[in-house]
């Protein structure tokens, strides 16, 4: 017979291979893969329909598909929620929830400060403008530097706008995340 910790180790490893998985799938949009390289079929086939209701759910910015980091938050938390039930036999619906919202909202301000530091690097090398990755950036973080574009003089060393969208973000991170850490204590 097979013992609860068996079990929840295999419970364990099941979740990290479907989250490498999404993973993949994501590293795949990255690279110029071709749709019908079987690999990539596989893949798609496989994780399109975990993807396909988180979609449905977080729509895209600026282009940029979130749902494969919602379903990253959600399998992570189903994972600790069955590794609990397994081990210790109880678990907490309203603080499972609350990690799911804790992992996104955290995910979404990292993937967001990261790439305006990248817009930062961009100014402060003087990136060919007209090149498409910088172009790219720009465009994607055009919403998010806009608010504070007009607070720094024009002609500065850096894209002030952008440095002060980068620290604002950070500030959001480590705000968000200490009150998701106090609510999760109670």
């Amino acid at each position: 017979m097979i013992g609860n910790d068996t079990l929840a180790s295999v419970v364990d490893l099941l979740f990290t291979i479907l989250e490498l998985l999404v993973f993949a799938r994501v590293m795949l949009s990255w690279l110029p893969i071709s749709p019908w390289n079987p690999i990539a079929r596989w893949l798609v086939r496989i994780v399109d329909p975990i993807l396909r209701p988180f979609r449905r759910v977080l729509p895209a910015f600026s282009g940029v598909d979130f749902s494969p980091l919602l379903a990253l938050a959600v399998l992570y938390v189903l994972q600790q929620v069955a590794h609990s039930l397994l081990t210790v036999g109880a678990v907490s619906p309203g603080l499972a929830v609350l990690e799911v919202v804790r992992q996104v909202v955290l995910g979404i301000i990292v993937f967001f400060c990261i790439v305006l530091f990248v817009r930062l690097l961009f100014s402060l090398f003087h990136a060919d403008p007209w090149h498409p990755i910088v172009v790219m950036v720009r465009r994607f973080t055009d919403p998010l530097v806009r608010p504070f574009a007009g607070l720094v003089p024009r002609g500065a060393a850096m894209d002030g706008g952008a440095a002060i969208a980068f620290l604002v973000f950070l500030v959001l991170f480590f705000v968000g995340r200490a009150l998701f850490d106090a609510v999760g204590t109670f």
